[in-house]
């Protein structure tokens, strides 16, 4: 099976550690999602998905239902 990943990136509303929990949560049931990464030391707070065959809304959704911002940097 030879299928591509693709790396999203977001610019987050994260401002705390239990918000990455929040993310956890929410990504666990997505086996779509291969890793992912906020960057705390960057004031978009980045959030950098590998994946494959999920988008960039599905993902803005996901994230809107755990309170947490966000928006595709393109």
């Amino acid at each position: 099976m030879n299928e591509s990943c693709e790396i999203l990136v977001f610019r987050t509303s994260v401002s705390k550690k239990s918000d990455i929990k929040q993310i956890g949560r929410a990504f666990r049931e997505y086996p779509q999602i291969n890793r992912w990464t906020v960057d705390f030391e960057d004031w978009e707070k980045v959030l950098r998905i590998e994946c494959r065959e999920i988008s960039a809304d599905r993902i803005i959704t996901l994230l809107r239902g755990v309170n947490i911002y966000a928006q595709e940097l393109v």
